[in-house]
């Protein structure tokens, strides 16, 4: 069964984002860290993961989606132990 238009539509999208994210983390910007950015920023990866999990046929968009979503984790994982350095200090 193959996945219509609208999955890989949505994933190239995603990829945008991700684009995106990776630009605003960088620049440090306040709308990424800011409450709802990181809520949007983690509905995106969950997103990210159930477009990944859609696309049944291997091909470069299944591959970039891994990718870009894994590197979302890690750079949310990066931003949570800078937090709690930056938090824990006197």
């Amino acid at each position: 069964m193959k996945v219509g238009r609208g999955m890989k539509g949505l994933a190239w999208v995603l990829i945008l984002y991700y684009s995106l994210v990776t630009v605003l983390w960088i620049a440090n910007s306040p709308y990424l860290f800011s409450i709802w950015g990181v809520i949007i920023w983690l509905v995106s990866i969950v997103l990210g993961y159930i477009v990944y999990k859609q696309i049944k046929e291997k091909n470069i968009i299944k591959h970039l989606m891994l990718y870009s979503t894994s590197f979302m984790v890690f750079l949310l994982i990066v931003i949570g132990l800078i937090h709690l350095v930056v938090t824990s200090m006197p």
